[in-house]
């Protein structure tokens, strides 16, 4: 009868021992190399969120502006007095909300921090109460015009939002009026500011953009 040595009990044991950590080194790679997919997967899901969400925005900006000349007549701006447009119970305010206004322009049309005074913040900055709970001006329950990229309800209540295809809600809107007699070398009329924010599939995939117009 044949007997293993001793010298080769130790061989064998000493190829299993190599053969375990070499497949366990394998079981890493692997397992390193999925997590490397699966995190590439997710940066570029979230770039291509940005990247819609930003042409959201642009998107929102653009008609913010077609509808500033509506806006401007619709308000009478240019034949409002300086009280009538900021002070108390004025077109626009530090709230960004006017009741008085004529439909469709009740919320969204603010006060610029210095038209404010008090040390205000700037109107993106601002927050209002909504119940017990206080929102940004620019949030889907805040005091801020709507630009309806979809159609439908976006809310059910405040501030709970429901999410439509793809967008978190409809991008929302600020307009400022930051001068009533501004003249540069192509004209001059009233100088607004505009800000937007548009939000991608969550309420963290966010893009704010402003942009100055002139309504001769």
């Amino acid at each position: 009868m044949r007997t293993a040595s001793a010298a080769g009990l130790r061989q064998r044991g000493s190829a299993l021992i190599v053969a375990l950590m070499v497949l366990i080194m394998m079981t890493l790679v692997v397992l390193a190399s999925s997590r490397l997919i699966v995190d590439e997967q997710r940066i570029g899901s979230n770039q291509s969120d940005r990247q819609a969400t930003f042409q959201l925005a642009e998107l929102a900006l653009k008609a913010a502006e077609a509808r500033l000349a509506e806006m401007d007549q619709a308000l009478d701006v240019a034949g409002k007095s300086d009280d009538a447009l900021f002070g108390a119970g004025g077109v626009f305010s530090a709230s960004c909300r006017n009741d008085a206004n004529p439909a469709g322009w009740q919320s969204g049309l603010c006060a610029t921090s210095a038209q404010a005074g008090g040390g205000a913040l700037q109107p993106w900055e601002r927050n209002v109460s909504v119940g017990k709970q206080s929102v940004p001006t620019l949030h889907p329950c805040g005091n801020a015009l709507e630009y309806a990229f979809k159609s439908g309800a976006v809310q059910n209540r405040c501030p709970d939002v429901v999410t439509l295809d793809g967008v978190w809600a409809n991008p929302r809107y600020l307009v400022e009026l930051v001068d009533r007699n501004y003249q540069d070398s192509d004209g001059g009329g009233r100088l607004y500011r505009l800000t937007v924010r548009a939000w991608g599939k969550n309420a963290n995939s966010v893009v704010t953009l402003q942009s100055y117009y002139v309504v001769p």
